[in-house]
């Protein structure tokens, strides 16, 4: 492993971001999947499933209890229901986790997965994740918030404050899987090398914002980048919303995650040109 590290901002990214064909259609924007939302969390589904749709992927199917959401008012995606089996020929890349609660259908969906390259596993997820015995690949990403990495590794938050590159590292060595670990100065590593995002402020300490951040990084990979730079060019956009919104005079408090999706075609514009 390498100690140094490096620092990420838009220049380093802006060479990830998916190009489309002039006879480009749907189907180059890949097919991306967000298992997401049970009773009173279904804000976190459409949050993520929006942001997976406004990076640029073709296709986003929410899997959810379909009994308990408006699929008329979200007319963006396909919907499945959360008991149906999950096809793996159908997508190019899965996110798993924001709202989805804590229950055995969670784990049961985690081990379908077992199969997938591209996968993304946050909120609810991590915490069955650090409840039950799960086999992740190399290429999957799970992207927890301090709390949430001090129960994967069962080590206390100050502990983890303390030297957050030491936890992170330990996290991908126990997962055996990339890591992100959100905060001040979000963290991101392979296993080999700790990248640090330039991008963020405080603002970004709101619920949701990790669910667009999800929403993001899976729709990056269903276009086909590869774990690392799908998750290197979400969360430094990401970063970068929440100090557009405190620049154009924004208060700190104020930043809702939607407010995030909306900004979010203004800035890949801005980034592609």
């Amino acid at each position: 492993m390498s100690s140094k590290i490096i620092k990420i901002n838009l220049k380093n990214v802006k060479k990830f971001l998916p190009k489309r064909i002039s006879k480009a259609n749907k189907t180059h924007g890949g097919s991306a999947l967000v298992i997401a939302g049970h009773e009173g969390m279904y804000g976190a589904a459409i949050l993520a499933a929006t942001a997976a749709t406004r990076v640029g992927a073709g296709y986003v199917t929410l899997m959810t209890d379909l009994k308990k959401i408006n699929t008329l008012k979200n007319p963006d995606f396909l919907t499945l229901n959360i008991n149906s089996k999950i096809n793996q020929n159908k997508f190019t890349a899965v996110a798993i986790g924001p709202g989805l609660g804590q229950k055995e259908i969670v784990y049961k969906k985690l081990l379908e997965l077992k199969s997938f390259s591209k996968v993304v596993v946050d909120a609810d997820a991590l915490n069955v994740l650090a409840k039950k015995n799960v086999k992740l690949a190399k290429t999957w990403i799970v992207t927890p918030h301090t709390g949430e990495l001090s129960r994967l590794l069962k080590i206390s938050v100050k502990k983890i404050n303390q030297d957050r590159k030491k936890y992170l590292m330990q996290a991908c060595k126990k997962l055996n899987c990339h890591v992100l670990l959100k905060g001040h100065k979000t963290l991101v590593s392979d296993g080999k090398r700790i990248y640090e995002i330039q991008t963020g402020n405080k603002a970004l300490a709101k619920a949701g914002t990790g669910d667009i951040l999800t929403g993001m990084i899976v729709g990056f990979m269903a276009q086909g980048l590869d774990t690392l730079r799908a998750t290197l060019l979400a969360a430094t956009l990401h970063g970068k919303l929440a100090d557009i919104w405190v620049r154009q005079g924004n208060d700190y408090l104020s930043l809702m995650a939607s407010d995030l999706n909306l900004r979010l075609p203004k800035l890949i514009q801005k980034l592609r040109r």
